[in-house]
């Protein structure tokens, strides 16, 4: 077999990030697999060149792009649009990788016969904003098994959008399903999922516990729920009919988005799947009641999610 070692490319967006992205540049620095380029992209921030300086002094070490401010997508669309390697490997500011992390992603390619359709999966853990180790991500996939496209979209929609930073996305994915959605600024990783695994792309988990993911009161995760509902609306009308093609008996992936979105309280999303669902008769009169007794449970979540945030988070 041809040896193989693509060109990796680490785009890391940042917005009023000093506090953390050199720390997140050092993870990248560290990898062990040394065919990588590192991109960091200034998306207009507004902190007296604090971020700036930070990226500036690390010279040649890194590119470094400053662009207006546009949102996370767009940040990461212009990272996409300037890098030259193979893959894309998205580095949050707020975020770090450990050193084997890329090198654990070419290893997984190399092991199934370098597949361009197969996008490998880290593992990871989570960390406070001192760097402190929270707890592990949730277990969703077998280590080393080939999942297809369906089978990641129905694990998502059960457990959760899969993290972007844990993954290696050939660059030629972005080619066919476009870039990040830049009218959105919470649910755009979400979108871009969905996308790319119903698009004939497999996924294979490494099982290595290779990326760290910050949680801290200052994540838009944590603070602008409003962003949220705007998003999971718009993005029902591109979602919607994705999932009813891919939808079986076996697998109702739109009632599994239904479940999903009333999880975490987005009525308008909710009441779009429920009429569309009726519509095209793939959701039952149980199904419909489940989700919105879900609803009542996704009101209770907000609240106990606070009180989490106050007493982890807060240190």
């Amino acid at each position: 077999m041809e040896y193989f070692e693509p060109k990796v490319s680490i785009v890391i967006p940042v917005y009023n990030g000093s506090d953390y992205v050199g720390e997140a540049i050092d993870s990248a620095l560290r990898q062990t697999y040394k065919n990588i380029e590192i991109i960091v992209v200034n998306d207009g921030s507004t902190d007296d060149g604090a971020t700036e300086k930070i990226a500036l002094s690390y010279g040649d070490k890194i590119t470094y792009y400053r662009k207006e401010n546009g949102g996370v997508s767009s940040a990461l669309n212009y990272g996409i649009e300037k890098m030259t390697g193979d893959y894309f490997s998205w580095l949050s500011h707020d975020d770090k990788y450990e050193p084997e992390k890329v090198m654990n992603a070419v290893a997984a390619l190399q092991a199934n016969d370098n597949d361009p359709k197969l996008i490998p999966l880290a593992h990871g853990y989570y960390i406070n904003s001192s760097s402190e180790p929270i707890k592990d991500f949730p277990i969703r996939f077998e280590a080393a098994k080939i999942y297809e496209g369906e089978e990641v979209l129905s694990v998502m929609l059960h457990m959760g959008v899969l993290n972007g930073c844990c993954m290696l996305i050939p660059k030629t994915a972005f080619e066919i399903c476009g870039g990040f959605d830049e009218d959105l600024r919470y649910n755009q990783d979400a979108l871009m999922w969905y996308k790319i695994f119903a698009s004939g792309y497999k996924l294979v988990f490494d099982g290595k516990k290779t990326v760290m993911y910050r949680r801290h009161e200052k994540q838009a995760s944590n603070t602008r729920r409003d962003l949220l509902l705007h998003d999971t609306e718009a993005i029902c009308e591109t979602v919607l009919p994705l999932f009813i093609a891919h939808s079986t008996k076996a697998c109702n992936l739109l009632y599994l988005y239904a479940m999903r979105n009333a999880k975490y309280d987005c009525r308008a999303a909710v009441n779009k799947c429920i009429s569309k669902g009726k519509a095209e008769q793939i959701l039952s009169g149980t199904q419909v009641l489940r989700i919105r007794t879900q609803l009542l449970y996704g009101r209770v979540r907000l609240i106990l999610k606070k009180v989490y945030l106050k007493l982890i988070l807060q240190k």
